[in-house]
C-alpha cells in the first residue's frame, strides 16, 4: 500500500466536485492506494468488494470466465474512472476480473467508509446511481450490437469503442493501448481468426494501419459508417 497524496486522488473529486474540503480529507484519509503491474488481478471474480475502486492511472481490462474456463473481455477501463462498483453497491462478490493492461494504480476507498458516505452525503449517492446508470446504457447498447450486427460492424463497433475509451495518440490516428488479436476479438465477439482475417481486410482498404500491438484508424468516417451499416 502507498500513501495517498492530492495528486492520485485529483481524478477523483474532479469526477465528483462537491466535497468540502473537510470531507475531502476524511476521504483521502480513508483511501489506500496500490500499484500493479501489467497482467496483475486488481480484484478476482468471487472475491467481495473492498472499497470503492478509482484508476488513477493506467488502462484495465474486466473479463468474465465463460464455458470451460475461457476467459471474456468484457469492457476496457481507461484511467479516472471507477471499477468494480456495481458489486460494492449491491453488496454481492465480483461477477468478473480486472486485470491492468499496463502499469495502473488504483486508490480504494474503504468499503464502511464509502457505504456511510453515500448516507450521508445525498449528491454522492445520486452521482453513484448516474454513473452506474450510464454504465448500464453503454452496456445494453454494446449488447444489442453484439447481437444484431454482422462481423465488419462488430469490429469498426470495438475500434472505435478503443479509440473513445482508451483515446489517441498525439498523430489523432494511434489507439493508446496496446491490444491483442485475442482481446480485440472478445470486444468484437468474434474468434480470434475471424477478428484477424476481418482486421487484415480493413488495412487492405486503406482504413486501418496495423503492427503487432498498435492499431493506427486511417478513416474514422469509413470505419463509423461500417458500424452504422450494422
Amino acid at each position: 500500500m502507498l500513501t495517498i497524496c492530492d495528486k492520485e486522488t485529483k481524478g477523483f473529486f474532479v469526477m465528483f466536485p462537491f466535497f468540502s474540503d473537510e470531507e475531502k480529507a476524511q476521504i483521502i484519509r480513508n483511501t489506500h492506494s496500490a500499484i500493479y503491474k501489467k497482467g496483475a488481478a486488481i480484484f478476482s471474480e468471487g472475491e467481495m468488494p473492498e472499497g470503492l475502486i478509482y484508476l488513477s492511472s493506467g488502462k484495465v481490462k474486466v473479463c468474465k470466465k465463460g464455458i470451460l474456463g475461457k476467459e471474456q473481455m468484457l469492457r476496457l477501463i481507461p484511467s479516472c474512472q471507477l471499477l468494480g462498483f456495481r458489486a460494492l453497491c449491491a453488496g454481492e462478490p465480483y461477477g468478473a476480473s480486472a486485470k491492468a493492461l499496463e502499469a495502473s494504480l488504483v486508490c480504494v476507498v474503504g468499503r464502511e467508509y464509502f457505504l456511510s458516505l453515500m448516507k450521508a452525503n445525498s449528491s454522492f449517492a445520486l452521482a453513484m446511481l448516474q454513473h452506474a446508470s450510464r454504465a448500464l446504457g453503454h452496456a445494453d447498447l454494446h449488447m444489442v450490437a453484439l447481437l444484431q450486427k454482422h462481423l465488419r460492424a462488430r469490429l469498426a463497433d470495438s475500434l472505435l469503442l478503443l479509440a473513445n475509451t482508451c483515446g489517441m495518440e498525439d498523430d489523432c490516428q494511434t489507439l493508446c493501448c496496446r491490444v491483442s488479436r485475442s482481446d480485440l476479438a472478445d470486444l468484437a465477439n468474434m474468434t480470434t481468426p475471424n477478428a484477424t482475417r476481418t482486421l487484415s481486410t480493413f488495412q487492405d482498404e486503406g482504413l486501418v494501419s496495423v503492427s503487432r500491438y498498435t492499431i493506427r484508424l486511417l478513416n474514422i468516417p469509413a470505419i463509423c459508417r461500417i458500424s452504422s451499416q450494422g
